[in-house]
Formats: structure tokens, sequence, C-alpha cells
């Protein structure tokens, strides 16, 4: 996103990519890899060599950039036994984040598996093949994408998560409503406390919660990840107080010249204008874009991001936009949370179906800052207005008259997603969903 924002600011610039994967790839598809959806990086590829070709930007992959001579401004990049350093005006730095790996004892042990890569992918994809049953440590979207995949594939899964189920995302009450429901559909919870073991001699034998011993021959790691910083920190670029990159509002870093972008940096949320680390591929992309198009001489600022997450598991649509109560929490912003129910009117109004529940979060001023909500289908009719709400923070009393409205319908919902910025990835049974520029939509 960077790469292509630079390009398009400056059509003369050259812009290089410099990446330590073969070919770009979207990592929100590694659970379509575990499920046998694609079978390859290549499936769930992005921005392709044409899209690229037509930006004329030049990728240099597999490598690794591992210096940054801010004096010289030129990067240093190692790709096999080749060494070799590019002179640069500007640099963007989007190097993800790393998984983090709870201490557990016996976490080193073979079938202890992580999946931020393809390779990790493999590894889980190939350990599956002679198991029976695994474990799934997490309480996150991808966990739990990973947790329905492995299920498809016939094991027995279980799922531990500390406290409840996608605790930032979610408020409790809907946390334990899906917890409900997918043990119903045969995800085993594990609940209340982390895994205290994981025992076996060379490869995983078995898991020890609660004291009870759980026999399994694989142990997915889903418990988020932490910045790679590792590059910045090198060249001396400051950090913020979230351990991720530091940058400004134009996502700039301490270092005149390099930005920042993604899981790797902090972003301000829009709200309270504070930086927090927020590692969603929605943010991540929106600030490649701004710290791309700056890199090639815009000037462009933002007041913040709004998250916006979307999934659909275990045949729930489940939607999460803004702040919860937990993340409000995180940039001290008091909130209130109000149930949110489609009124006679729209039920009426011919929308093709109701959703399970859902939430809406205000704060003192009684703006909309957050909403949640869980469909079987048609969730999305619903979810755009929601997030609309949210971006605009917009009143509460003002929103909920629109909103059950009958002339609020389905066509009305399409024009307002498409007029605004998200972007919706869904993965089916057929293939992982391709990103392209505005110019192949």
């Amino acid at each position: 996103m960077a790469a292509i924002a630079a390009a398009g600011q400056d059509s003369e610039a050259e812009v290089t990519v410099v990446s330590s994967d073969r070919l770009s790839y979207r990592r929100p598809g590694i659970p379509a890899l575990i499920a046998g959806h694609v079978t390859g990086p290549e499936g769930a590829s992005i921005f392709s060599e044409k899209i690229r070709g037509r930006y004329n930007i030049n990728a240099i992959c597999p490598a690794e950039a591992t210096d940054i001579n801010t004096a010289g401004r030129t990067v240093s990049i190692t790709s096999g036994q080749k060494q070799e350093k590019l002179a640069y005006d500007a640099v963007v730095i989007a190097t993800g984040g790393h998984p983090l790996i709870p201490k557990i004892a016996g976490a080193d042990k073979k079938g202890v598996c992580t999946f931020t890569t393809y390779e990790g992918a493999a590894e889980i994809v190939e350990a599956a093949r002679s198991a029976s049953c695994a474990v799934v440590i997490g309480a996150g979207f991808i966990a739990l994408e990973i947790a329905e995949a492995l299920m498809q594939k016939a094991l027995e899964v279980y799922f531990n998560v500390r406290s409840r189920i996608l605790r930032r995302l979610l408020e409790p009450e809907l946390s334990e409503f899906l917890s409900a429901k997918f043990e119903q559909q045969g995800l085993k919870m594990l609940t209340g406390e982390a895994i205290s073991e994981i025992g076996g001699k060379e490869r995983v034998e078995y898991v020890v919660h609660k004291g009870k011993r759980i026999a399994t021959g694989l142990v997915v790691m889903g418990t988020g990840v932490k910045p790679n910083v590792r590059l910045a920190e090198k060249c001396g670029i400051e950090l913020g107080s979230t351990g991720a990159i530091k940058v400004d509002n134009s996502l700039e870093t301490s270092v005149k010249g390099i930005y920042a972008a993604g899981d790797c940096a902090e972003s301000p949320d829009l709200d309270t204008g504070k930086f927090v680390y927020s590692p969603v591929g929605s943010t991540g992309a929106a600030a490649g874009k701004i710290a791309g198009a700056n890199a090639a001489g815009a000037e462009l600022q933002t007041d913040g991001f709004v998250r916006a997450q979307a999934d659909h598991i275990l045949g729930y649509e489940i939607f999460s936009v803004g702040h919860s109560t937990t993340t409000a929490k995180d940039v001290g912003l008091e909130v209130a949370v109000h149930d949110l129910s489609a009124g006679e009117a729209v039920r009426s109004g011919g929308t093709g179906g109701l959703f399970e529940a859902a939430k809406i979060l205000t704060d003192a001023e009684d703006r909309i800052v957050g909403a949640q909500l869980i469909a079987k289908k048609y969730g999305s009719q619903f979810a755009c207005q929601l997030y609309s709400a949210v971006l605009d923070n917009e009143a509460r009393e003002e929103f909920l008259a629109r909103f059950n409205s009958p002339r609020r319908k389905f066509g009305e919902a399409l024009l307002c997603a498409a007029k605004s910025s998200i972007v919706v990835e869904s993965i089916g049974e057929s293939k992982a969903l391709t990103l392209t520029d505005d110019s192949d939509a």
C-alpha cells in the first residue's frame, strides 16, 4: 500500500520494495491455506507483478534490509549471498510484527506452531496430517479461524483463552454468547486459565489446563504479535511507550525522511488522538497509504484511525468497529454501553433478516464511538450503518432514528459502503480474495 501510494504521488519516483517473502500475499489469508481453500501463497497473493509493473515498482525479494545509514541515506540489504546498498530520499518501514509466544513450559517443542507466515501455516498443515487433536491458544479472530480450519480437517479442537474470546473486540455478554454457540458446534473451550505446561519428549504429547492433561499432537499459538522494531532500533529511531515505532500524524518517525506503518508502528486513535498499538490490517493499510504518499512528497496528516474488523466464524458474522470497553479504557475514554435492537420499522422494511445481538458504545456526549454486531446472515446491511455512525461520531438519538427507518434498506446500505474507505475481505471455499487497486475494480 505504501509503495503504490508513493508511486501514485510521484510517477517519476523510483519505488523499491524489499521483502523477506518471495512474493506478496495476504497474511490474513493464512487460515485459508490451513483449511485447504488455497494451496500456496500464490492463492492469497496481493498486488501482483502486473500491478507493480503498472506503477513501475521494483521488488527485491526474498531479501532483508539489515541497516539504514541515516547520515549517508542508504539502506543495506542482503539477498542470499549478495549484499548491496540502496540510496534513498525517503524510507517507509513496514516490518510488521513477530508472534508473541507466552512463557509456557515446553513451548519450544516440535508441534508448537505459529501462523504469521506461510511457512508457519505449512508447518501446521503438516502436523495436522498425523494429529487427531489440536489445541489453539489465543483470543482473536485469526486464532478462531485456525480452530475452525482444523475442525474442518476432522480434528478434535480445544480452544484455550485465559479470560474470554475476542476480549478487545466485543463486550463480555457477546463474547459469552459466541463461546456458547461455538461449543455447541464442537469447539471445546478451555477458559479461565492459561495452559500451564506443554508436555512430551521432543514433540508435543499433551497440554495441562487447570491440572488436567489433554492429549494432543499439535499446539497453535495465536496469542498476538509484538512489533518488529529491530531495524528501527538499529538506526536510532525512537520507540513509543507501547514498544512500537513512534510516529507523528504524518506517520514520520523521529528521523526525518523515515516513515513507519503497520504492525511495527504506533498509530493515532481517532477519538482521543492518543497514539496506540493497533495491529489490525485495515489500520495498517490506511497508515501505509499516508506514509507512502508522504515519502514521495505529499504533506498528508491524519487525525486518527478507526479500527474496523469483520469475520465469519462457525456460521456467525461478527463485526466490531471503533472502541470496545477494553480499548476505551486503554486510552482513558469513558464510555457507556447500550443494547441495540432492530425496531419494528426495520422488521417491516424488508431487510431480509435480523441480527443475533448488537451493542453501541457512546462517549460522555452520547456520541457513538464503538459498535459490535453478531448475525447469521445479512449482517453487513447493519454493519455498514454502524461503521458510518462510529466514523462520523454520530449522536446516538439521531442514529437510532435513522437506523430504525424503513427507508434505510439494502440499496442505501450498499451506497453507504461504496462511499466509505472500508475494505471488507473474505475468504470463500474456492479462493482467497485478491485485493486490487481502484483502477482494477
